[in-house]
């Protein structure tokens, strides 16, 4: 479980999150709605340790500090060293030498061994984020954070993506954020709407029909003021 309590995040006279609290549960992906610029990746980076805050956040009651190994945020522009190839960009997330048989098992059919041995400049958006998503699941942290990670993938790939969220959250805590509605309607289990500096647990039941889209424009139409 990742736990925040009273979150605070200032620049300078700018408040853009204030005393938010919240659990985010493992076995279950907490999907994380609201319009560009209302925290969610503020919350993000202070969750990984790349913004400072007021307030405490505990991975199953432990700071940050001991448990950081195990922590595996993805934003959206998935940076990698531009000059070394996919292989070697995985090195460096993963710690150990990736070899070919490594991914195939996670990602048979996404990425060939001829893109992973391009340098990262010559990657396209969408293949970025297939590189990081294969380091996410060779990697099989105890915590993930993703931000738009389905931002640029096509059709099967993110059916792939949806497929390998559901095996990784079996032993992680998932925080995750994205506009494709009609593919997080499917992939999340707690919904959290952020807006107007706070955060706030919906009541969300996709098997009962509820849809990210009309939960959104609720939340943002009847929110705080």
């Amino acid at each position: 479980m990742i736990s925040i309590r009273n979150l605070t995040k200032s620049y300078g006279g700018h408040t853009v999150l204030n005393r938010v609290s919240a659990e985010f549960r493992a076995g279950r992906v907490s999907y994380l709605l609201g319009p560009n610029g209302a925290g969610k990746t503020t919350l993000f980076k202070c969750l990984a340790g790349l913004e400072t805050h007021t307030g405490t956040v505990e991975f199953d009651g432990r700071p940050l500090a001991d448990v950081r190994e195990h922590v595996f945020p993805v934003f959206d522009d998935c940076a990698l060293y531009p000059h070394l190839s996919g292989f070697e960009n995985l090195h460096f997330l993963l710690g150990r030498k990736t070899l070919w048989e490594d991914v195939r098992t996670v990602a048979d059919g996404v990425l060939d061994r001829a893109t992973l041995r391009k340098p990262a400049r010559a990657l396209s958006y969408g293949q970025r984020k297939k590189l990081y998503t294969v380091g996410l699941l060779l990697a099989r942290p105890s915590y993930v954070v993703l931000d738009e990670l389905a931002n640029g993938l096509d059709y099967d790939s993110l059916q792939w993506l949806r497929a390998s969220l559901a095996q990784l959250k079996q032993d992680s805590v998932v925080v995750a954020s994205g506009h494709q509605f009609d593919f997080y309607d499917r992939v999340a289990d707690d919904v959290f709407a952020v807006s107007e500096n706070g955060l706030s647990k919906l009541d969300f039941n996709h098997a009962a029909g509820d849809r990210l889209e009309d939960a959104y424009l609720a939340h943002h139409a009847h929110g705080p003021r």
